[in-house]
This record gives C-alpha cells, structure tokens and sequence, in this order.
C-alpha cells in the first residue's frame, strides 16, 4: 500500500486559516464532501430540468453563494459587484423611461431571484426595483416607453414624446427639459447626465448637430425660405405654405417677400417639393420664356430630354411591373402596347410583332443580308449573333439579345515548338501557329409575359447551331456565325465551339395558369431567367493573321521594310483584332502601304494591298 501524503489524502485537507497570521476567509462559502467512490449518480438525468432533480439542490446550493457572497464583511466582492453595476446603469444611454441611473437601480435581490428560478426557465429583470415587471409587448409596466408615452385623443402627440418636443424646441430657437435631458441645448441636439460621453457617471453626454451653426439645421416652419444654407423665418412670406406650382419658388434675399414671386435662375426648392424632375421642368419653362437657351452667358443648363435621354425609353427596355394602366392584381392582362414593325437599313419590312416590356427580348428571329438598325433595336451596347446560311451565304439569320452581359474574355495564343542544338542545354523555339478564343457570358430575363416564348425561340436556334447542317445532296456542315459585342467585335466571322445555358436558383418560373386557374396556353412552364455561360467562339479573320503594319510620323506613305522613321503611328494595317468598328466604319486609319519590290518586277505584297481609310467590313 502506498504512502498516504497530502498528494494523496485530500479528505484531511482543512479550509480556513488561510490569510496572513492565521486569518480566515470564509471561502468558499459552500463546502461539498469528496465522494467515496466513483459511481452511477441518481437523479442527474436531463427529464424535464437540465441536471435532472439535482438541479434543485444545485440551485438552492447557488443562492446560497451568491447570497453569502454579497453579505461577506470579510472580503469587499459582493459590494464591488453592486457598485459596478450601478456605475454601468449610470453611462448607459438615457432614454425617456429612466431614471438617475439611466438603466435603472441595481439590486443584488434580482440577481439571487434570478439565480433561483435559472433551473426551470425563468428570466427576470437584472435593473429596477421589480424583478417581475413585465417587458412584453403586452405588459403594463410603468418603465416602458408604450406606457409612459401613450398618446391621448387630448393630446395626439403627447408633451412627453421627446422627438416631437425637440421638433418644437428647434423651431422655436428655445431649449427643453425633457425627463432631465436639455433639448436644443446651443450646438447640442441633447443634454443629459452621465451616459456614455461621461467618466464613470460623472459629467454630460452631448450629442451634437451635425453642423455648429443650429440655425441651418431648424426645421422649416410654413413661412419660411431658404437662403445661404440657412432657413429665413417670415411670418409675410405668403398664406400658403409654399408659393403655386406656376411660380414655385420665392426670392433668396433677406426680408419680407413680396407676394409676387419669380426667380427663373439660381432657385432652391422649398422643402414640399420632393420630385426634383418638377423643379427641372419649371426651369425649362422659365428659360423657354425668357428666350434663353443653354448655351447662352448666364442661362442653366436645359434639363435632359426625357424622351429621348431616358435610358428606358431610349433603350426600349421598359419598367417591369409597369401595366400601363391594366390591374396590377391580373397578371394576364399584360401590356397595351401595339404590334412594332421593324426594317432593314434597305427600308425593307421585316415583320412586325406584339412587344413585351422589352422590345430586344421581344423581337422574333428574322432573316436579312443585314442587321436591322430599327430604333426599337436599340441598346447601350449592341449585341447579336447572326447565323450565315450555308446555301445562300449573302443571308443571314438574326438573333438579337439584351446586351446584359457578363464576363468576357479574348485569348490570344502563340504556338512554339522547343528544340535543342548539340552542346547546349537551353531550348530554341521555332514558330508553328496562332489561335485565338473568345468567350463570353451573358443573361437573358423576360421581364414582362410576351417575352418568354421569343426568348426560348432565339436560345433554342442558337443552340442549334453547334449541330450540322445538311446540304440539298446530305453532306454534313458545320455553321458560321457573326458575333457583335458593340466595338470590340463587330461583325466577327467564327465558329461556336461550345455554350452552357445555367438556370440560377433565384429565377422564378411561369407556371402557365391563367387568373381562373386554368391552363394559359399562350406560356409554358419555363424560368424567367437564363444564363448563357461558357459560350466558347473561335474567329475566322477576314485578314491574314499577321503582326499589324504600321506607318509612323506624317509622312502619307512609308516602306515598312526599311523604315527608319519616328514619331507617332499614323496609319494601320488591317490586321484589326479588337475591331474599333461600328456600322460607320473603323477607328483604325489605313493609307496605302509600299512595299518592297522583289527581283523579277514591282508587285504588291499579298494580304497589305492599298486599302481606302475606314473600310467597311465585308465578309
């Protein structure tokens, strides 16, 4: 048997006696003996208390340590603990239901009730003289601000209500005691003491305007006017509290104002007029009568033209949810619109067709030897694909989206092929090849119920196109295509080597039931929203793939093979990867280019012929 030591019989240990010269503590203030044993314990399962029955005993055990804690002479924690607790009441923020401690009195009373009923769920009050006091939504406690700031049929707004007595205090250029917090005290919103602006309790909390100056922060009252970031306050301004909608805005001068108010220039709106678009269309107005223009000295700028500035009318892209003026409630109803013809830059018609909210989502596939520029086609950025028709290739099948694009991407790629010479260690590269792949992605949304099926038409055709057409004799082909994503490619012959349509988690779907809960045949069960990700395209240049020729300084012509010149470049070759073009032409300046005449006679060199400036692109 092993020697018994005070390692190893800690049930002699003794407590007390343990200060300086034999003092004792009294700690801890509950002692529990050491079991005999380790051994299953009855009644701490987790039925219906968390630690089973014993969670009685335990609690009891607790009240008992906090209740010793807070009478002990011998050791100053349990009045530290009180006096801590009222210090953080103290610099809490003070609201209209405090007191001098802006949270409320502590009392160690609430914590030992508190303690007592933690076991079976119970939460009381930590602040206040009335642990029990009811904080619901419900509750009649006289500390709540629902209580203590009820408005009255007497009194609708109730002198009680902080807001609305500094509301009055601002107006009136006067200060207000409310619940001892000084309103509209000099640069101060508010004054109170203690809170969190004071030291332990002790000093104010000031919470400030957001300017020194307190007269540019009052409150208007009827009349008044605004002059210098300042309100002027005049009782002879006028009887309305605003002048009419003809003259809507009084002279900025100091002073009585006269009735008759005008001011075509350099006016602020009084505080009503909350639609700033009024305030632009009475300056139009004001301008437009004083026969001044924008461009003349000392006449403000003429507001847009919202006709044809607005970026949804502009666009033709519309405003979802918008019902000209059917029910909102009936979602069958749709639109008012008309049916829309568009045309070829030949004035030909290609159709016409009923629109949606959006006229690009809306407009059907048509087949041209040219892209529409039908103003109903119009975009911030221009986006289409058109299909090239394998019998008769002058043809093209159009397909325009809304230009919600995505990521974009342009990979230039160079082929080298290492080798080695005999003795060195390093690698040469000699050049085989060039490639070049674009991709993109973009989103296509029905915003309105005409949309969806000409949506799904156009991504099903585009789709399509990564299968083979067959020739009149059987043969398989594959499909050429035209990309246009506004100046970067512009007309682009290539091929489409792959597209993903993703449907995200967050597009609703048409569920295909009319207002009687019937089928709409006019829809089908699809998303509104799709995403056209990975769409992968490979150019087929119109050019021989090349590093671009360039002239440089003023000279119209150069020999780019002996050229010696510097300066800027002033003409390009058409080696135009990134097209810079449009339906005007390119941004690229492209003179004539000599070139070298080699033995047996001049020549041109193949692929750098003369070509006039800004060509057009023909494919």
């Amino acid at each position: 048997m092993g020697l018994i030591n005070l390692k190893t019989d800690l049930k002699s240990l003794r407590y007390g006696n343990d200060r300086v010269n034999g003092g004792n503590s009294g700690q801890p203030y509950i002692t529990t003996p050491i079991p005999d044993r380790i051994g299953p314990y009855i009644g701490t399962t987790d039925f219906l208390l968390r630690g089973g029955i014993n969670a009685v005993r335990d609690t009891a055990a607790d009240v008992e340590r906090l209740t010793k804690m807070f009478r002990d002479t011998k050791s100053p924690n349990g009045i530290l603990f009180t006096a801590k607790q009222q210090l953080l009441s103290r610099t809490a923020v003070r609201t209209q239901t405090s007191s001098i401690l802006n949270e409320g009195a502590y009392s160690p009373l609430n914590t030992l009730a508190q303690t007592g009923v933690v076991a079976f769920g119970g939460h009381l009050n930590k602040q206040g003289r009335n642990p029990s006091a009811g904080t619901g939504a419900f509750a009649n406690n006289e500390n709540l601000y629902d209580v203590r700031v009820t408005p009255t049929v007497a009194n609708p707004k109730t002198n009680t209500n902080r807001l609305i007595n500094l509301l009055d205090a601002n107006i009136l250029q006067s200060s207000k005691t409310n619940n001892n917090i000084i309103l509209n005290n000099g640069p101060d919103v508010m004054t109170y003491t203690g809170g969190p602006g004071s030291n332990l309790g002790i000093g104010n909390t000031n919470i400030r305007y957001s300017k020194t100056s307190k007269t540019f922060l009052s409150q208007p009252s009827k009349n008044s006017y605004f002059n210098n970031d300042t309100w002027v306050y005049n009782s002879t301004l006028i009887s309305k509290p605003f002048a009419p909608s003809t003259v809507p805005f009084p002279l900025l001068q100091t002073g009585p104002q006269p009735n008759s108010l005008s001011t075509p220039n350099g006016s602020k709106s009084s505080p009503e007029i909350q639609d700033f678009r009024k305030i632009l269309r009475n300056q139009i107005g004001d301008l437009k009568q004083n026969g001044r223009t924008s461009t003349e000295s000392g006449a403000t700028p003429l507001a847009p033209d919202y006709q044809t500035q607005n970026y949804d009318l502009r666009t033709n892209l519309g405003q979802p949810g918008r019902r000209s003026g059917k029910s909102y409630a009936n979602y069958t109803d749709g639109l008012s619109y008309t049916g829309v013809s568009i045309t070829s830059p030949g004035a030909t018609n290609l159709g016409s067709f009923q629109p949606g909210l959006d006229k690009i989502n809306s407009v059907p596939i048509y087949r041209s030897q040219e892209a529409s520029t039908d103003s109903n086609l119009d975009d911030l950025v221009n986006f289409r694909i058109a299909v090239i028709d394998n019998n008769e290739p002058t043809f093209k099948t159009f397909l325009h989206f809304r230009a919600f694009l995505g990521g974009m991407s342009d990979s230039y790629q160079a082929e080298w092929s290492p080798f080695r010479y005999l003795g060195r260690g390093e690698n040469f590269y000699t050049y085989n090849g060039f490639t070049r792949t674009i991709t993109l992605s973009w989103t296509v949304a029905a915003q309105s119920k005409q949309e969806l099926i000409p949506m799904y038409k156009k991504l099903n055709y585009l789709a399509s196109t990564t299968a083979p057409d067959y020739s009149p004799q059987g043969y398989m082909r594959g499909n050429i295509v035209q990309l246009t994503v506004g100046g970067y490619v512009y007309e682009q012959p290539g091929i489409i080597t792959s597209l993903t349509y993703d449907i995200q988690d967050d597009s609703p779907w048409e569920i295909g039931i009319d207002t009687n809960g019937g089928v709409d045949d006019s829809v089908k069960q699809m998303p509104h929203i799709i995403r056209v990700s990975s769409f992968n395209f490979i150019p087929i240049q119109n050019f021989i793939p090349s590093k671009q020729s360039l002239t440089f300084s003023n000279r119209a012509t150069e020999d780019f093979s002996t050229d010696n010149s510097v300066g800027f470049a002033n003409a390009y070759g058409d080696q135009q990867f990134i097209s810079l073009a449009n339906s005007s032409g390119n941004d690229y300046p492209i003179k004539t280019i000599k070139t070298p005449e080699p033995t047996g006679g001049p020549t041109n060199f193949t692929g750098n012929a003369p070509i006039s400036d800004n060509p057009e692109l023909v494919f």
